[in-house]
This record gives structure tokens, C-alpha cells and sequence, in this order.
């Protein structure tokens, strides 16, 4: 029973971490693209591995980030397209009626 709770403890610590981390991450990747826009050079330095590592993580996740802003570009504008045709549509059939 003891060990269910620490269980429970550890877990919702582990889990409280996890979140932490990402929010930190999310942080990172949305000002570096800002700050440094969609197309990133990745910098990379042997004798630092760890933040070689770091700033590898962040491009990955800055072109992630720009992938999916183009995609959301794209179909926002399908259907910004859509919407005027259904528009054009239903004011035609509505004048048709009168």
C-alpha cells in the first residue's frame, strides 16, 4: 500500500516534469522562430555535444513548427475558397427563387 502511493507520488511528479519540459521546449522553438524566422541554420559544435544536441532538437522543431504553418496556410485558403463558392452558390440559388 505504501508503494501504491509513492508509486502514485513519483507518477505524478514524473508526469508534472514531462509537462514542464515540453512547455520549456514549445518555449524554445517558438522564439527562436521568431526570432531567427521559418529557415533556421542549424549550428553545430563538436566541442559542445549537449547544446550541439539542444540547437538540433529546436531546428527540428522550428521546421516542424514552419511545416505546419504552410499546411495550415494551405487549407485555411481551400477553404477560404470553399466558403466563397458555397457563398456565390447560395446567393445565386436565392435569387433564383425570387
Amino acid at each position: 500500500m505504501v508503494w501504491a502511493k509513492l508509486h502514485s507520488i513519483f507518477g505524478g511528479f514524473l508526469e508534472l516534469a514531462l509537462l514542464a519540459g515540453a512547455a520549456l521546449y514549445i518555449g524554445l522553438v517558438l522564439t527562436n522562430y521568431f526570432a531567427e524566422g521559418p529557415q533556421p541554420r542549424p549550428r553545430f559544435d563538436l566541442r559542445d555535444p549537449a547544446h550541439s544536441a539542444q540547437r538540433w532538437a529546436v531546428w527540428l522543431g522550428v521546421n516542424g513548427l514552419t511545416l505546419a504553418v504552410q499546411m495550415a496556410k494551405r487549407i485555411f485558403g481551400m477553404l477560404s475558397e470553399a466558403s466563397a463558392e458555397v457563398g456565390e452558390w447560395f446567393l445565386d440559388s436565392r435569387h433564383d427563387e425570387s
